[in-house]
C-alpha cells in the first residue's frame, strides 16, 4: 500500500502513477477504463503475491456487489492493454482457486522532494464517515468525480439540496483512500454559518497546533508537501471562504486535493465541477413490469428504503404505476424520494401519489439524527431559499409560473417588476443556476431552464404569498398567446419545425394559463384569444379530443359575456368544428358547428372563416356518405377560394374536389386533380399548407395510391404509396401515418393480396381512442381474411363498403359471437367508386348460397358490374368481376367465351403481373387453352 509518498512502479515499459492513477509506456500515456486501473494498483502494490479474489473484489468494487465473471472480464481487458498476450512471461498469472498474481518484476521508486519529503506526520487521524447505507445509482458519479480528481486537485459536487452530494463525496473519498494512504480528511461545514469559522473548521479537523497570526497561511504551509485528500462538505453558505481557501491550497501545495460540495460552484480558476443530476426515474409508461422498472436508480432507491422501513414491501407489476409516479413527481431527488419512501407504510402507494399534490405537508418525517434541513422537503429548501438575494427570491417566484420549461426571453416577459429590471434579472437568473436552484439545457440551439417541480411548487408558494400570483399569471397567459400568435403559419417549414422543437413542449404552460384565464380572478379576452390561436398546436400534438373539449368549455363559459362577440364565437366555432373532426365526433354535432361559424362569417364577410366552415359542412356530408351533396359544397369552396385569390384555399378545393369525384366514381377527373394537386405542392413546399389540414402531398398520394391501383396500375400504386409514407414520416405527424396507412395503406394490401403487408400497416397506426374504428375495422377484416371461405368471403363483402360512415358498425362486429353471412345489397349509396366490387361480392354471394336459381340471378349483377366498371376504367375492377363471370361461364359449359373474356381483360394490364389478382386470372387462362 502507498505510505504517503508519490510512489512510482516500473515494470518493463510501463510505469505506475498510482496517486495519480496515471499508466504510462515509453513515456506515453496507456488509457485505461478506472475499474481496470484499480485492479492494476492493487496487483502491483502485491507484486509477487497471490491477491484472492475476494481480496480483489473487496478493494476494487468496495461497497459494490459484482460476480467473479466481471473480474475475470476486466483482467482480461488488462491484458490487452498491457499486451501481456505477445510476452513468453505474462504480467498477470491466475493461480487456480486461490486469485491473481503480479508475476513480473517491479521496481518501487519513490521521488524525492515530492509530497512527505518533509517527513512532517499528521496531527490527526482521518475522519471521513462510514456510510450505513449502499449507495444507489451513482456508481457511474463516482467513477467520473475520482477521474477527475486525479485530472486536477479541485473537484465541486454541484447540486440542489437533497440530491446526495455528500454521499457521493463521502462514496468517492472511500474510493480513493488507498490512493491517498487513508489521508483522508472531512470537514462538515454544515454548522458553519459565519465565514471566519471555516479556517476554525480546517484547522481542527487536520489537528494544526501550531498557533499563527495568518491561519491561511498556517493551514498552507501545513499542507503544502503533503499528499492527502480534504473534503470540505456543505459550502454554500460560506462559499466566498471556502472559495479563498481552495484556491490557496491548489495554488500553493504540491499533493493536496480538495473536494467540496456545494449548491453553488467556487468560481476560481483550476476548478472542475461534477453537477449531479436526479436518478433516473421510470418513463410515463403503460404495462410497464416490476423488473423493468428496477432498472431505473429511482425505483432502486425508493423500493430500498420503503422495504428497510416497511419489512412486508414487495414491489409487483401493479405497484409499478404508483410507484414510478412517486419517482416522476419527486424528480428523482434522493432526499424527496427517502422521505416519501418513510410514509408508505402510513399512506399506502396510492395514497402516497395522490397525496404529492401537498407534497410538503406529506413528507416531513426524515431520519432522526440527519441535519435538520434533511429532516423535511420544506426545510431542504427553506435552507437554499434564504441564502438567496431578495431579486434572486423575487425571480425564482416569477418563473415558478412555468409549468415545463422556458427560456431566458419567455422569463424576462415575466418576471421584470418595479424593482426587477431585465439585466439584474438575467443576472438573478444566472445565480439561480449556480445556486442549483434551476437547471439549464444547453444541448439545443436556444439553452432551456427549467424548475425541479419540488422547487416549483415551493416557489409558487411564495409567489401566492407575496400577492403578486395575479399579475404574474397574467402576464404568464399574455405572454404565451403572443408567443403562439407568432408562429409560423406552417408546422413542416424550416421555420414552423424550429419554432416546434422549441415551444410544443408549451402545451403544459397553455394549459395553465387556460385554467387561470377562465377561472373567475382570470382574464377571459386573453383566454378566449389563447385557445383559438393554439388549436392548430393541440392538432399538431394530437390532442384533438382535449382541444375540442376546451373550445367547448370556453363557449359554454363566456356565452352571454361581451368579450364573446360574433367574430370570436366565429372563429371558436371554425376551432370546435376542426377538433370535432379530428376527433372522430358525431357528424351532427361537426355541422352545427360549422354551420353556425358559417353564418357569422357571412355576417362579418371574413372570407377565410368562410372557407374553413365550406370545408367543415364538405366534410360532415363526407362523414354520412353523401357524396353527391358533398361534390356542390366542394364546388362553392373551389369558386370562393378562386375568387378570394387564395392560393392555399385553391389547392384544398382541388384536394377535397379530388376526394369526392374518387367517391363518386368518377377516377378520370379525381386522378387529375389529385396530380395536380401533387405537383403543386411538392412545387411550393409546405408554404400553401391549410390549417388544420394533413399536407398536400400526403393526401393527394394517399388518393393517388388508390386511384392508379383501381386504374389498373398496382405497381404505380405501390410506389405512390411510399412516397405517402415517406412525406407522412417526415411530417412526423401522427394522423398523417394513421391517414396514409388507414385510407391507402391497407385498403393496397388488401387489394394486393398481401395480408402480412396489410398487418405491418396495422402494426404502425397508433392506437388512439379518437381514430381506434379504423384500426379495428381494418383489423377486423384481415382476421377474416386469414380464416376459412366463408369469413373470407364475408371480408370480400364488407370490405368495398368500408367508409366514414360504416367503419364503426363494420368494427363492431368484431365482438359478435358469430357474424353472419351479409345479405346481397346493391345500394352502395354515393360511394359509387366500389359499386362494381359490391356488385360483383352479391353475385359471390348468392352462388355462395347455391339454389336452383343462383346462377340466373347472379349473373346479371356481373353482367352490370362488368358495365359500370368499364364506364368508370377501373380495369382493377374489370378483371375481378371478368374473373368472377368467366369462371361462372366455364361452370356452365361456355369455356371459349369465358377465355376470351379474361385474356382480353388481362391483355389490357401494362404490369402488375405478379399481383394476385393478375396472376390467378392468367391461371385460369392457361387452363382453359
Amino acid at each position: 500500500m502507498p505510505d504517503g509518498r508519490l510512489t512510482t512502479f516500473a515494470f518493463g515499459p510501463f510505469r505506475l502513477f498510482a496517486a495519480e492513477r496515471r499508466l504510462e509506456k515509453d513515456g506515453k500515456p496507456v488509457r485505461l477504463g478506472s475499474r481496470a486501473l484499480d485492479l492494476l494498483i492493487v496487483l502491483v502494490e502485491s507484486a509477487g503475491e497471490v491477491v484472492s479474489n475476494h481480496d480483489i473484489l473487496e478493494r476494487v468494487w468496495r461497497g459494490v456487489t459484482v460476480d467473479e465473471g466481471s473480474l475475470r472480464f476486466h483482467v482480461k481487458n488488462l491484458r490487452r492493454a498491457l499486451a501481456d498476450n505477445l510476452r513468453d512471461t505474462p504480467y498477470i498469472t491466475n493461480v487456480s482457486g486461490r486469485g491473481y498474481c503480479f508475476a513480473a518484476r517491479v521496481e518501487r521508486l519513490d521521488r524525492e522532494g515530492m509530497p512527505g519529503s518533509n517527513g512532517a506526520s499528521l496531527a490527526a487521524a482521518p475522519n471521513l464517515p462510514i456510510r450505513g447505507r449502499a449507495i444507489v445509482g451513482r456508481t457511474n458519479n463516482i467513477e467520473l468525480v475520482s477521474r477527475e480528481l486525479s485530472r486536477g486537485r479541485l473537484v465541486t459536487i454541484a447540486g440542489p439540496g437533497g440530491i446526495g452530494k455528500t454521499t457521493l463525496a463521502i462514496a468517492t473519498a472511500e474510493a480513493l483512500r488507498p490512493s491517498f494512504g487513508n489521508a483522508v480528511f472531512f470537514v462538515d461545514l454544515a454548522p458553519v454559518e459565519d465565514a471566519a469559522l471555516v479556517l476554525s473548521a480546517v484547522v481542527s479537523v487536520l489537528g494544526i497546533v501550531r498557533s499563527d497570526d495568518e491561519p491561511m497561511a498556517a493551514v498552507v504551509e501545513f499542507l503544502r508537501n503533503r499528499r492527502l485528500l480534504i473534503v470540505l462538505d456543505n459550502c454554500e453558505q460560506v462559499i466566498e471562504a471556502v472559495a479563498a481557501l481552495a484556491d490557496r491550497i491548489v495554488r500553493d501545495t504540491i499533493g493536496t486535493h480538495v473536494l467540496v460540495t456545494s449548491r453553488e460552484t467556487l468560481r476560481v480558476e483550476d476548478e472542475r465541477v461534477h453537477r449531479l443530476m436526479p436518478l433516473e426515474c421510470p418513463p410515463d409508461k403503460d404495462d410497464m413490469s416490476a423488473e423493468e422498472a428496477m432498472s431505473y436508480a429511482a425505483m432502486q432507491l425508493f423500493v430500498d428504503r420503503t422495504t428497510a422501513g416497511f419489512g412486508g414491501f414487495v414491489l409487483d407489476d401493479a405497484l409499478v404505476p404508483a410507484a414510478a409516479e412517486i419517482c416522476r413527481r419527486l424528480d428523482g431527488i434522493p432526499l424527496a424520494i427517502e422521505l416519501a419512501a418513510a410514509r408508505v407504510e402510513f399512506f399506502g402507494l396510492s395514497g402516497l401519489a395522490r397525496g404529492l399534490n401537498d407534497m410538503f405537508a406529506l413528507l416531513t418525517r426524515g431520519r432522526r439524527f440527519a441535519l435538520p434541513r434533511h429532516q423535511t422537503l420544506r426545510a431542504a429548501l427553506d435552507w437554499s431559499y434564504h441564502l438567496l438575494s431578495p431579486i434572486e427570491q423575487a425571480v425564482l417566484q416569477g418563473i415558478a409560473i412555468f409549468r415545463t420549461t422556458f427560456t431566458l426571453e419567455s422569463a424576462l416577459a415575466i418576471v421584470p417588476g418595479p424593482a426587477t429590471t431585465a439585466d439584474n434579472a438575467t443576472d438573478a437568473m444566472a445565480n439561480l443556476v449556480a445556486k442549483s436552484m434551476l437547471t439549464a439545457d444547453s444541448t439545443g440551439d436556444v439553452v432551456q431552464y427549467r424548475l425541479l417541480e419540488s422547487t416549483r411548487i415551493y416557489a409558487s408558494e411564495k409567489l401566492t404569498a407575496s400577492g403578486d400570483k395575479p399579475e404574474t399569471a397574467r402576464r404568464h397567459a399574455d405572454h404565451h398567446l403572443k408567443l403562439i400568435e407568432a408562429a409560423p403559419a406552417d408546422w413542416e417549414s424550416d421555420a414552423g419545425k424550429a419554432w416546434l422543437r422549441l415551444h410544443a413542449g408549451r402545451i403544459d404552460d397553455v394549459r395553465a394559463a387556460l385554467d387561470w384565464c377562465f377561472s373567475n380572478t382570470g382574464d377571459l379576452s386573453i383566454g378566449l384569444r389563447l385557445i383559438v390561436a393554439s388549436a392548430r398546436l393541440w392538432f399538431q400534438l394530437s390532442l384533438t379530443l382535449e382541444c375540442r373539449d376546451r373550445v367547448e368549455a370556453a363557449l359554454r363559459f363566456a356565452l352571454g359575456r361581451p368579450e364573446l362577440d360574433g367574430a370570436m364565437e366565429m372563429r371558436l366555432q371554425a376551432a370546435l368544428g376542426h377538433a370535432l373532426w379530428y376527433s372522430a365526433s358525431e357528424a351532427d354535432r361537426l355541422e352545427r358547428a360549422f354551420r353556425r361559424a358559417l353564418a357569422l362569417a357571412d355576417e362579418v364577410g371574413e372570407v377565410p372563416v368562410q372557407l374553413q366552415a365550406l370545408w367543415g359542412l364538405w366534410a360532415a356530408r363526407r362523414a354520412l356518405g353523401r357524396y353527391r351533396e358533398a361534390l356542390a359544397i366542394a364546388e362553392n369552396y373551389a369558386t370562393l377560394a378562386e375568387k378570394a385569390g387564395d392560393e392555399a384555399a385553391r389547392l384544398l378545393g382541388g384536394r377535397i374536389l379530388g376526394l369526392t369525384h374518387h367517391q363518386l366514381g368518377n377516377q378520370g377527373t379525381a386522378r387529375d386533380l389529385s396530380e395536380q394537386v401533387l405537383r403543386v405542392g411538392r412545387r411550393a413546399g409546405n408554404t400553401l399548407n391549410s390549417e388544420f389540414q394533413v399536407g398536400h402531398e400526403i393526401t393527394a398520394a394517399t388518393m393517388l395510391t388508390r386511384i392508379l391501383w383501381l386504374q389498373g396500375f398496382p405497381d404505380q400504386a405501390t410506389t405512390m404509396l411510399q412516397q405517402a409514407i415517406a412525406a407522412a414520416e417526415q411530417s412526423d405527424h401522427w394522423y398523417s401515418m394513421y391517414y396514409v396507412l388507414c385510407f391507402a395503406g391497407c385498403p393496397l394490401s388488401l387489394w394486393l393480396g398481401n395480408l402480412a403487408q396489410a398487418q405491418h400497416y396495422l402494426d404502425r397506426t397508433v392506437n388512439r381512442a379518437a381514430a381506434d374504428r379504423w384500426r379495428r375495422c381494418w383489423a377486423f377484416i384481415l382476421r377474416l381474411r386469414q380464416s376459412g371461405e366463408r369469413e373470407a368471403l364475408i371480408a370480400s363483402s364488407l370490405e368495398p363498403r368500408v367508409d366514414l360512415n360504416t367503419a364503426q358498425e363494420i368494427a363492431a362486429l368484431a365482438s359478435a359471437a358469430t357474424i353472419p353471412m351479409p345479405q346481397p345489397d346493391d345500394d352502395g349509396s354515393d360511394a359509387l367508386w366500389s359499386l362494381p366490387e359490391v356488385l360483383r361480392v352479391n353475385a359471390e354471394v348468392l352462388l355462395w348460397q347455391g339454389g336452383p336459381d343462383a346462377a340466373a340471378a347472379a349473373e346479371p349483377k356481373l353482367l352490370r358490374s362488368l358495365d359500370l366498371a368499364r364506364a368508370q376504367s377501373t380495369l382493377s375492377w374489370e378483371l375481378r368481376t371478368a374473373t368472377s363471370l368467366a369462371r361462372l361461364w366455364y361452370r356452365n359449359g361456355r369455356i371459349a367465351p369465358a377465355r376470351d373474356l379474361l385474356a382480353a381483360t388481362c391483355d389490357r394490364f401494362s404490369e402488375g403481373f405478379d399481383t394476385a389478382d393478375v396472376a390467378g386470372a392468367r391461371q385460369f387462362i392457361a387452363q382453359w387453352s
